[in-house]
């Protein structure tokens, strides 16, 4: 029986790319040992030269194999990593002493919080009244615009992100538990650290880019979330005692999704180069259903858009 090469190589080609990503996504191998591998990408251009020099003499089958395998292992290995990429801002010094704010909202609030380069640490406290304290190695503070009703905090041009010439903010903001219409956290190249106990949240609204977002909400009220993950990560743990409609986009990123005993989740996800895990396993189709979904006294549907990325729902380790 003759075989058809074009086949085999492109077979061994999408064995290569997924068996790196299977190793990664297991913690086979871990992403500073793909980090480290992929610094000889260029041995993927000196595989097909190979195949091609090799393609009219008795080592073609060896050599198309190798052009095969090499690149789909490179390209593999970008796809493992591309997900947990973070921008380190971390050379930009000390930062120095805090700046504070304080203020007090009179109703339902909106709010608005941009970072730049650094590190955002929000929590509650009970009442009306917000707290800010800001940070920053170039001594900029952000933009901050504030009424009876909201408050928006902004890096834009007073620090955070200047290109390869970062700055590092550092904030911490308190939110109080009184009633929230809007929250908007954009965490740009750098960490957030979400804790919202008490709070009662209508719409949540969550975007990283380059950057790494853990966001507690097991003890708060959220009616409506929604998010963008750009080549990051975000990490959730839902609400216990409120039902949620949520709708997330991942692009080049990973969701960490956990939820508590008794929330039913159910997540709708569409994309390419994308995956489901549950508890470490992968699941197959489009839609996945927490085994009690139908008898929970609260509800989470999630629909989700993955693009080069993952969602990992209740992951070993947990969502912090």
């Amino acid at each position: 029986m003759r075989m058809n090469r074009k086949f085999l190589y492109w077979g061994v080609f999408l064995v290569a790319l997924g068996g790196v990503l299977v190793a990664a996504d297991v913690n086979g191998v871990d992403d500073a040992t793909i980090g480290d591998a992929l610094r000889l990408w260029p041995l993927a251009i000196v595989a097909l030269g190979l195949g091609l020099v090799l393609r009219r003499t008795r080592f073609s089958v060896a050599g198309g194999l190798l052009a095969a395998a090499v690149p789909g292992l490179v390209l593999g290995g970008m796809f493992a990593v591309v997900p947990h990429f973070t921008f380190d801002c971390s050379g930009g010094g000390e930062a120095s002493s805090f700046a504070t704010r304080n203020g007090t909202f009179d109703g339902p609030a909106r709010v608005d919080v941009t970072t730049g380069c650094g590190s955002l640490v929000v929590t509650t406290a009970p009442g009306p009244g917000w707290h800010l304290e800001t940070s920053n190695t170039a001594d900029r503070g952000p933009a901050i615009a504030t009424t009876s009703t909201s408050l928006s905090v902004d890096a834009g041009g007073h620090g955070g992100w200047r290109g390869f010439d970062a700055v590092l903010d550092v904030w911490r903001l308190s939110l109080p538990t009184s009633a929230i219409d809007d929250l908007s956290l954009v965490v740009n190249a750098g960490e957030g650290r979400i804790d919202l106990p008490g709070a009662q949240v209508g719409n949540l609204r969550l975007t990283t880019n380059a950057g790494k977002t853990t966001v507690d909400m097991s003890a708060a009220s959220v009616a409506s979330l929604s998010g963008t993950v750009n080549a990051g990560e975000l990490s959730m743990e839902l609400p216990a005692a409120s039902d949620l409609s949520a709708s997330m986009a991942i692009n080049a990123g990973t969701l960490r999704v956990c939820a508590p005993s008794g929330l039913g989740l159910l997540v709708h996800h569409t994309g390419v180069l994308n995956g489901v895990a549950y508890r470490g396993l992968q699941q197959t189709g489009n839609d996945w259903q927490s085994p009690d979904y139908a008898s929970a006294a609260h509800h989470a549907d999630l629909t989700v858009s993955v693009n080069l990325g993952s969602v990992d729902i209740n992951p070993i380790g947990g969502c912090k």
